[in-house]
């Protein structure tokens, strides 16, 4: 074990847990009386916390975030679409996002498989944070979704969502099953992607375009030369990479193909470029010889950075003290901890039942 890598995920665990606590519970019943007010403010939240591990992975590992080709609009409604070389992909991706971002400024929702739900805060704020959680069950995991971007739409929520196409990292187990679908299917062998499902991301493009919620689609594309953790244990033994590439092509909406089978080859082509481009990136260590890539380095600590850090300090300080200090704060705790284990096994999720709970009261409204 690696004292740095024990820190990091001490700290991380703490940071979410403290939000959950002190940040997030405290202001649900504003959900009641103004989810577009309390979708906001969870928003900004969950922003402000992914310059937490971002920071972390700056001054504990000196990890450095090397973007490539376009930025990222914040004001864009987009559906961001990403292969998963491992596990802990997502956890890089906030250092990708913030670099990338201009203005650094972002609300990123992610369709993550069900399961994930159920992790004791991490989990619960993910679904406070709107993420989406898919069961493989595909009736019932569309219409969840489509109910989910309905009321984004309606509460007038702008966001970008990640989706992993390939449904699974990259192991070797999984590069066999993908390439004995490519030759039942006549498409060809890779080894640096899985070939992309292509039923939700059709599904996601579709319903965001007819609700007027996407703009542009981004292709991002992630990369590691040197360390590459599998999972959390790795982070724990100290196995950080020292550099995390992105390159981030957009792709206007008004571009895109206009039918389900077009879509389908579209994403397929692209995940053929992905492909082509992270051989070269194996063999260079760099997507800059992506004749499409153009350098944006120069990635200091600045003092947002810095003041997440501060912030998280404080609120993690909070928590700690109160936890040991005050029966009334663990009472609390017990009682959102109950609640959140409640929604996490008897329904769909938290984010869940804030839709249900706005199609029941937009529908009380409009009776006489």
């Amino acid at each position: 074990m690696e004292w740095r890598g024990i820190a990091y995920i001490i700290l991380w665990f703490l940071s979410i847990t403290s939000g959950f606590l002190a940040l997030c519970c405290p202001i649900v019943p504003l959900m009641f009386v103004c989810p577009h007010t309390f979708r906001y403010i969870i928003g900004i939240i969950f922003s402000v916390w992914e310059m937490y591990p971002t920071i972390l992975m700056r001054l504990l590992f000196n990890t450095r975030f090397i973007i490539t080709g376009d930025h990222i609009n914040p004001l864009d409604g987009a559906l961001l679409i990403m292969n998963h070389r491992n596990r802990l992909d997502w956890n890089f991706l906030w250092g990708g996002m913030y670099y990338s971002s201009k203005p650094p400024a972002h609300k990123l929702k992610m369709v993550l498989k069900s399961a994930i739900r159920h992790v004791p805060f991490a989990g619960w704020v993910m679904q406070l944070s709107g993420f989406f959680y898919i069961h493989r069950r595909w009736d019932h995991d569309q219409s969840s979704m489509e109910k989910q971007l309905t009321y984004f739409r309606d509460v007038n929520d702008t966001h970008q969502i990640l989706l992993f196409p390939e449904g699974t990292d990259l192991s070797p187990s999984n590069i066999m099953r993908s390439n004995k679908y490519a030759a039942k299917n006549n498409l060809p062998n890779y080894k640096y992607v899985l070939h992309p499902k292509t039923t939700g991301f059709v599904f996601l493009a579709d319903t965001m375009r007819k609700n007027k919620q996407m703009k542009a689609v981004y292709d991002l594309t992630i990369g590691y030369p040197d360390l590459l953790p599998q999972s959390e244990m790795d982070v724990v033994r100290g196995i950080f990479p020292k550099n995390v590439h992105f390159h981030i092509k957009r792709y206007d909406e008004i571009d895109l193909p206009l039918t389900s089978d077009g879509l389908k080859s579209w994403l397929n082509e692209i995940w053929k470029l992905k492909e082509k481009r992270l051989a070269d990136f194996t063999a260079t260590s760099s997507f800059l010889s992506d004749p499409q890539a153009t350098p944006n380095n120069n990635h200091p600590i600045d003092n947002a950075l810095y003041l997440a850090l501060i912030f998280w300090t404080i609120v993690q300080s909070f928590v700690i003290y109160a936890l040991v200090t005050s029966s009334l704060f663990q009472y609390w705790c017990l009682l959102c901890c109950i609640v959140f284990l409640g929604f996490s096994y008897t329904e769909d999720g938290f984010q869940m039942f804030e839709v249900k709970l706005f199609d029941f009261t937009r529908k009380r409204e409009k009776k006489p």
